[in-house]
């Protein structure tokens, strides 16, 4: 028999801008026809020793929690070291299935199609990830042989169980249903590790997360020689004698755009908090104000005009885009870019035409491209509130070459093509028109226009979501609706 599924390949990312990168939760996954797997470009970084004064370094692994805890990617807070599964009927189970496992060892060597096979507990609904785990699972005990060559059989046996009730608490909470392949769920490990907790962080990094190690005195690679080959290393300057005892919020897993439990903010002054619940209410009902059509039309400043050009600087094609970021980003279809070798981008009331030489980031699927240019200007604000049927809608854009055409419709429908959902609109789309802007009737950004199908206002636009997965930290967060 043979195993047709792909499995998934991580690469170490060797970053030293960790609490930037970090907080990234979209990858592009390709295609590795040579292995038969999928690779994806992961963050693995042990960060050890201080590179700031004590209160300072608390304070940024306060908010480093914080920015993992905020973003739409699944986080796992582990600050006393991973919790032992005590319930006796988790623990049965699981020493059925090592037991089984071992019998599977016994045959000298483990097909694939049996370990493919093989009932490993909790079962991760994407065949790609959940055939990856038991490889991992595998590649985990096999190590584990390797440093630990004098242990017992009932020591072995006992860290597979060990293992596998982890897995099954902690795999279900960052792989439910059909999860995408692409996001980069959140590990961040603060202070001292034990063993057997170094495997499991090295089992979830082959699953494509990324993960942060966080100690203040030293690093792990005395106990498990094979991390330098899992992970990269920031060493600080700086070590501390003892560990720097930092009270993070009450949270150990934060599941996609779940709120963290038993969190009460206690103001410190009760005529504070008056002055604080005054303001938000305030710019919520700001928010909750639809603005008249002019209003709306003012957006077009931050919807460009894209010119494509070959090698021979021959315009090749038009289209649209939208600033994304106050430092000149600007997201647009993949398909406006992906036959020009550069680009120009024209602004509403600027004669200047700003050059951009190359494409930041991309991802065909999503339809989605990044560049960039040499002008500031103020983004329009991201919405990933979920649309309505039936909501009224404008699209921005540049049909043929008319810059910066307002049109106006409603949502319609939502189609999913592959994995991809898109918005269905009925606000008019033509060439020159992808990459623009649909806005709802409260100015956010609530997708990117992107094609029309045959037939009378069947027009698609990438949803908000999407948007934000691809754009990761270029987002400005304080945008977000």
């Amino acid at each position: 028999m043979i195993v047709k599924i792909k499995s998934l390949k991580t690469n170490v990312i060797r970053t030293k801008n960790i609490f930037e990168n970090i907080e990234d939760i979209f990858n592009v996954k390709r295609m590795n026809t040579a292995k038969g797997s999928f690779t994806k470009d992961i963050i693995f970084c042990r960060y050890i020793g201080i590179d700031c004064e004590k209160c300072d370094y608390i304070d940024k692994l306060k908010e480093l929690d914080m920015h993992l805890q905020s973003t739409e990617a699944s986080y796992i807070n582990f600050t006393k070291g991973i919790k032992q599964i005590l319930e006796i009927n988790e623990i049965e189970s699981a020493k059925k299935i090592m037991e089984k496992y071992d019998e599977l060892e016994n045959e000298n060597y483990i097909k694939l199609y049996k370990l493919f096979q093989f009932n490993m507990g909790y079962e991760i609904k994407n065949e790609c990830l959940e055939f990856t785990k038991k490889l991992a699972f595998k590649e985990i005990m096999d190590l584990y042989d390797v440093n630990n060559k004098d242990k017992s059989k009932t020591a072995r046996k006992n860290f597979g169980i060990k293992l596998l009730l982890w897995m099954n608490k902690y795999l279900k909470h960052f792989f439910e249903n059909k999860c995408d392949v692409n996001i980069r769920n959140k590990v961040m490990f603060y202070g001292d590790i034990k063993e057997h907790e170094i495997y499991f962080l090295i089992l979830l990094s082959k699953l494509g997360c990324d993960i942060v190690y966080i100690n203040p005195k030293e690093d792990i690679d005395y106990k498990v020689p094979q991390i330098n080959n899992f992970s990269n290393v920031i060493r600080n300057s700086k070590t501390s004698s003892s560990l720097i005892e930092i009270s993070f919020d009450n949270i150990e897993i934060k599941k996609n755009c779940i709120l963290k439990e038993n969190s009460i903010i206690k103001p410190k002054d009760k005529h504070d908090n008056i002055k604080k619940e005054t303001k938000i209410s305030k710019k919520n009902i700001e928010e909750k104000i639809e603005k008249s059509y002019q209003e709306l039309a003012n957006l077009a400043q931050s919807v460009v005009m894209i010119n494509v050009y070959n090698e021979n600087e021959e315009l090749v094609g038009k289209g649209s885009g939208v600033v994304i970021n106050h430092n000149g980003f600007i997201i647009t279809n993949f398909h406006v870019l992906n036959k020009g070798v550069f680009y120009g981008v024209v602004f509403e009331n600027d004669t200047n035409e700003y050059m951009s030489y190359n494409i930041i980031k991309c991802h065909s699927d999503y339809d989605l491209a990044l560049i960039k240019v040499d002008k500031i200007e103020k983004p329009i604000k991201l919405n990933i509130k979920d649309l309505v049927r039936g909501q009224k809608i404008i699209a921005i854009g540049s049909p043929l070459g008319l810059f910066n055409t307002i049109s106006d419709g409603i949502v319609s429908g939502f189609r999913k093509f592959d994995f991809m959902e898109m918005v269905q609109i009925t606000a008019p789309i033509s060439p020159g028109s992808s990459g623009g802007a649909l806005i709802d009737l409260y100015g956010n950004l609530v997708g990117i226009t992107t094609s029309g199908l045959d037939g009378q206002n069947l027009n698609m636009a990438v949803t908000a979501k999407h948007i934000k997965n691809f754009c990761g930290n270029i987002l400005n967060k304080e945008k977000l609706g």
